[in-house]
């Protein structure tokens, strides 16, 4: 990320602030109409104001905002949570990557079911949002006979993180009918990460009516094969309406399971889970997406770069295997987010926090931890390991740079994300002491204040546009990057006998959010 010229900038930076260094929300804010961008940790235990817990048919929803994060189901068998976040809106123009961490922990050998995340049409009226079908459909999809539920009304993409692996599959049973997977067997049918598309509008009789169709299997990989298995991977051949199995041999071998019965805390545990999903609109219409799992310190692309049309066929297998429908798969003008869960015979606690929500080519951002000493003021660039996107010069995507953030757009956040009001000269001072930055150079210094020692904290949010800040659209507020947070350990024993520490060392996994 960083190349010689970025180094030479922040040697020059450097040499200019030693001279003068050492001496004795709940949500982000966001661009009016865009909603971008935003983050929600869930860690407060207080219900968001936008967060709303959508009744579900013949079950109590169970999902509850705790301290440690959105729990959509504790460890019981036969039960279903899920939110939508229903008072924000995100346009989808420019397509939308949103991030999340995860946890599927504290249940029984053969956990279950798994997790949906799900974009939903924005134009929905708030009293008409539902969640579908638990059990394999995650709240996501629907299912037609004896347990007879529509799928989520507005539905466009359902990701499922699917641990007991029934997301996927086509059911033809007395009690349940639903489309799903035929003629391709996955190498593992648990553990699999699965898309399914939008919401089914046209029937042919009064047992499918609209909400009972459509949501089709696009894409299902098996994260717990063998690399080397063969169909590792399956994906909706989107001509044919029929199922094509590949290998795939360069993802590691993971569980979507944490497993265990604690949260992980950072990448240091290896049970550590966070999600990754992009979707960057594609020339032809449609979208390509992208969903990255990083487990323990390794991230990974679990699906890279699926087309994703405005138009598919798909079979809707609840009639048979030769039923091929046309499905119109455009995109609407506003997206939704939401989540759900739940449990069967298998069980687990399902929990998410750290909700972050941008554009595509936003700025990116990555948390620090440094050191400094008791009553000593230290000076620090964490933006080092920051950068913004351009494409000034006609780069198609756009790049990747330090070189591309505006120093100037830096702002101080709580620690709910919220912008600090009142920020005068770059000066911020709380209990903990005093932080100053520097627009000039991207400097970040903290003196402590008397007596303070322990984990000094501050977040803070950037945006692009370059070292000017003129590059449209980078420089806009829609383009900000989510919260990054900056911790200072002060103690005594960070070789206090020097005059004062000038630090660049960032050691993100060890930081607790």
């Amino acid at each position: 990320m960083i190349n010689s010229s970025s180094i030479l900038r922040y040697k020059r930076f450097l040499f200019t602030f030693s001279l003068f260094a050492c001496s004795q929300n709940i949500q982000a804010q966001n661009e009016q109409g865009t909603g971008y961008p935003y983050f929600v940790n869930f860690t407060q235990g207080l219900q968001p104001q936008e967060a709303y817990k959508v009744a579900t048919s013949g079950v109590q929803n169970d999902a509850t905002f705790t301290t440690d994060g959105l729990r959509l189901t504790r460890s019981v068998n036969n039960i279903s949570g899920g939110v939508i976040l229903a008072d924000k809106i995100f346009k989808s123009d420019q397509g939308i990557k949103f991030e999340f961490e995860f946890a599927i922990y504290g249940g029984n050998t053969n956990g279950g079911d798994g997790i949906s995340i799900f974009l939903v049409d924005g134009s929905i009226p708030k009293d008409q949002l539902n969640l579908g079908y638990f059990g394999g459909g995650l709240g996501y999809s629907f299912v037609r006979g004896g347990e007879s539920t529509e799928g989520l009304r507005g539905g466009y993409l359902g990701i499922g993180l699917d641990e007991y692996g029934n997301f996927k599959t086509s059911f033809k049973q007395t009690e349940r009918i639903r489309n799903g997977i035929f003629g391709v067997g996955l190498a593992d049918g648990r553990s699999n990460v699965s898309l399914r598309g939008k919401r089914g509008n046209q029937y042919l009789s009064s047992a499918e009516p609209a909400g009972y169709n459509g949501y089709p299997l696009l894409y299902s990989i098996a994260t717990n094969a063998l690399p080397t298995s063969s169909n590792r991977s399956a994906y909706l051949d989107t001509a044919t309406g029929k199922y094509i199995g590949i290998k795939n041999t360069a993802l590691q071998q993971f569980s979507i399971e944490s497993g265990g019965t604690t949260i992980p805390q950072n990448e240091n545990d290896a049970r550590f889970r966070k999600a990754y999903v992009t979707l960057v609109p594609n020339p032809a219409g449609g979208y390509n997406i992208t969903l990255e799992i990083q487990h323990g310190t390794v991230k990974e692309k679990v699906i890279d770069n699926y087309y994703y049309p405005t138009s598919l066929k798909y079979t809707e297998t609840t009639i048979s295997n030769t039923t091929v429908r046309t499905l119109d798969t455009s995109p609407p003008s506003t997206f939704r987010i939401g989540f759900a869960a739940s449990t069967g015979a298998a069980k687990n606690i399902h929990l998410l926090k750290n909700l972050g929500v941008t554009r595509p080519y936003a700025a990116e951002v990555t948390d620090d931890l440094f050191a400094g000493c008791p009553g000593i003021k230290s000076t620090y660039y964490p933006l080092l390991n920051d950068a913004a996107y351009s494409s000034a010069n006609g780069q198609n995507p756009p790049t990747l740079s330090y070189n591309n953030l505006d120093f100037n757009s830096f702002r101080f956040l709580d620690n709910n994300g919220a912008v600090i009001p009142n920020i005068t000269g770059g000066v911020y001072t709380n209990s903990q002491g005093t932080w100053t930055y520097f627009p000039t150079t991207g400097a970040l210094s903290f003196k402590p204040a008397a007596g303070f020692t322990g984990v000094a904290q501050i977040q803070y949010d950037i945006k692009g546009g370059g070292s000017n800040g003129t590059e449209a659209p980078y420089n806009s507020e829609e383009y900000r990057s989510l919260p990054a947070l900056v911790q200072v350990n002060i103690s005594t024993a960070n070789n206090c006998s020097k005059a004062c520490v000038i630090s660049n060392k960032n050691v993100t996994q060890k930081i607790i959010r």
